[in-house]
């Protein structure tokens, strides 16, 4: 165990002192996670399903292949491990593991799929290079990269290789597991709708439901779209019923009451409508369920039964309140019929890159879906890539280009959040280098991750020529002022983007600067010195390349329909468990079957495989089906 453990504890503290924006307090944090784990591994169940959810900071660190949320369960690891080693060696006996029998099969059966995942990925990655050269490409991109590089392969991995090493550490700790995962979620569940509250406060008002606007929170993996909150949210809001149902009469009640407003509040402003006909349906699921096994509340006074009818009331009074209170939700719902027609058109091209049985059967490889997607289908050409170039001592460029086709949809921009100041227009100067002529679009909006309000931008075809005798190209931004205060007193960011419109070109940038009305420069890195500290990328426009949609398809996409059968096996037999703890009358049982399946249901219209926080939640859930025997 202490072979495991040192490694972890010694990378995740190494990573930590390279943070790119808060390396001490990185570390301090890492650190007490480190040791509270060792001390109380027990609390592993809570800490990771109340942090993940908030565990990442990658608009400003630039991070991509790895985020706080990895750094999080390397500490998590070596604490757990680290206190088995310290067990062992006083108490040998210690040293054996307490896995359920019924779930040890995963030991012998997952980790290999996911070996043979791996290398289908980057096999398929590294083309006709060398298996050293993807290794030393690997290297080079180090905690970055891009969803058609080998290091996607990497990133979607994370989720099953952090499940398969932390299943030993929590069965180990698992009294009360079931009930501590719960507190957890109920926890992150909050820091969600912070979050929430947060960005529509800032962006588009609280009570504004009319805007295009659509809830992203805290999960920036959606800069290129997809439905992590959504999958996110219908597996937590079980947990927000159960709480409101079984806390006791005074200001638990209340407090599990607000937060059932605020997750139902987060998941109507989300506008998936996906995610509605799922919290509908497990809602109504759960309370069959309940009532057909005679589960009561602990609280079963003539207070709570009213309490509870209040709340409902409140509930049916808050959806009407956005369904009536603007006209984006009903929008949103005339348009499912030709939505639908154009996923189903979607699906459909992503199962014909499945060519050969081996790809039937284990799949293109893991994380590959983006770059086979746009090689092999016209509708979903990659709309732009960013590669971040580093030449050693002589600096970093990055490399921005076109879309691959000049049909394609969409865009892919350089991003960065920075500060807004009211008033004024600004402008953008870059050092950049082309071969030929190539439009260039900039801009900077009012903007929180996907969504523009007031944008200042200037469209402008830029070659050599348009250099100054210096060497910049200027580009004043034209537009409406924007403003630096939202709909309260909070500053709020706004984003500057960069995008070239050529198709099948590319521009190098080796320093970008942004003017403010003074001619205060505003950016942070503008040489790129410290590479892509503080710049993302967002898409425009165009999802389609990144995501199947379908959690499904995905897996079998990408994994093949032997994983498939595995870990639908695997989910199954969870449920098998929760079911007899039902019928033993467990509540934690119903709901925490009940997240599973609105988990999988949501997945029926979006794919978060390719999220490895949201997926590690989800994996959290059956490994805590074999634990739960009479919790209340």
């Amino acid at each position: 165990m202490a072979l495991f453990a040192l490694p972890c504890a010694g990378l995740c503290l190494y990573a930590a002192a390279q943070h790119p924006v808060a390396p001490m307090l990185a570390l301090s944090l890492l650190a007490a996670a480190l040791v509270w784990a060792m001390w109380r591994p027990v609390d592993l169940w809570f800490v990771l399903p109340a942090l993940l959810p908030v565990a990442s900071f990658a608009p400003w660190t630039g991070w991509w292949v790895v985020d706080e949320s990895d750094l999080l369960v390397l500490a998590l690891l070596g604490g757990a491990y680290g206190r088995w080693a310290l067990d062992a060696w006083r108490v040998p006996a210690a040293v054996h593991g307490t896995t359920p029998a019924g779930i040890r099969w995963a030991y012998w059966v997952l980790p290999p799929l996911l070996v043979v995942g791996v290398w289908r990925g980057l096999d398929d990655a590294r083309g006709a290079a060398s298996w050293v050269a993807l290794l030393a490409d690997l290297w080079a991109q180090g905690p970055h990269g891009d969803y058609d590089q080998p290091g996607n392969t990497l990133r979607v991995a994370k989720s099953l290789a952090w499940g398969l090493l932390l299943m030993p550490a929590l069965y180990r700790s698992s009294r009360g597991a079931a009930l501590r995962l719960a507190r957890g979620m109920l926890v992150g569940l909050f820091f969600v709708c912070i979050a929430v509250l947060w960005e529509r406060g800032l962006y588009v008002g609280w009570l504004d439901f009319s805007a295009n606007y659509r809830t992203v929170a805290w999960f920036w993996e959606m800069h290129v779209g997809g439905g992590a909150i959504d999958a996110y949210l219908a597996m937590a809001l079980p947990f927000a019923w159960w709480a409101a149902w079984s806390a006791p009469h005074g200001w638990r009640w209340y407090a599990a009451a607000g937060l059932v407003l605020l997750a139902t509040y987060a998941v109507l402003t989300a506008y998936a409508r996906g995610l509605y006909l799922t919290v509908v349906i497990t809602a109504v699921g759960m309370a069959w369920l309940a009532h057909r096994h005679r589960l009561k509340a602990p609280d079963a006074t003539l207070w709570h039964r009213r309490a509870m009818a209040w709340l409902l009331v409140a509930l049916v009074v808050e959806i009407l309140a956005v369904w009536v209170g603007g006209a984006f939700m009903s929008d949103r719902l005339s348009r499912s019929n030709a939505d639908l027609h154009q996923r189903l058109a979607h699906w459909k091209r992503g199962v014909h890159m499945l060519h050969t049985p081996g790809q039937w059967v284990l799949g293109l490889g893991l994380g590959r879906l983006p770059a086979q997607y746009s090689a092999q289908n016209p509708e979903g050409a990659l709309p732009g890539r960013v590669r971040w170039v580093r030449h050693g001592d002589a600096g970093n460029e990055v490399w921005l280009y076109g879309p691959q086709r000049a049909d394609a949809k969409g865009g892919l921009a350089l991003t960065q959040h920075v500060p807004l100041e009211s008033g004024g227009h600004y402008t953008v100067r870059l050092r950049a280098h082309m071969d030929a002529p190539m439009w260039l679009k900039v801009q900077l909006c009012e903007q929180y991750l996907l969504y523009q309000a007031r944008c200042q931008l200037r469209t402008r075809q830029v070659s050599e020529a348009s250099k100054t005798t210096d060497g910049w190209i200027v580009l004043p931004l034209l537009g409406p002022a924007l403003a630096s205060g939202g709909h309260g007193t909070v500053s709020r960011d706004g984003v500057l983007s960069i995008q070239l419109l050529q198709a099948n070109a590319s521009i190098r940038i080796t320093a970008v600067e942004l003017l403010d009305k003074s001619g205060r420069q505003v950016l942070k890195n503008p040489d790129l010195a410290l590479g892509p500290r503080y710049w993302s990328s967002i898409a425009y426009g165009n999802f389609l390349p990144w995501h199947m949609d379908n959690l499904l398809l995905e897996l079998l996409i990408e994994r093949g329909l032997l994983a498939v059968l595995i870990l639908a096996l695997a989910v199954a037999w969870a449920l098998l468990q929760l079911a007899r703890g039902v019928r033993r009358g467990s509540p934690l049982a119903l709901v925490v079957g009940g997240s599973i399946i609105a988990g999988l249901m949501a997945g029926g219209l979006v794919s978060f495989a390719e999220v490895p926080r949201v997926s590690l939640v989800l994996w959290l859930l059956p490994i805590v089906s074999f634990c739960i025997t009479e919790d209340r």
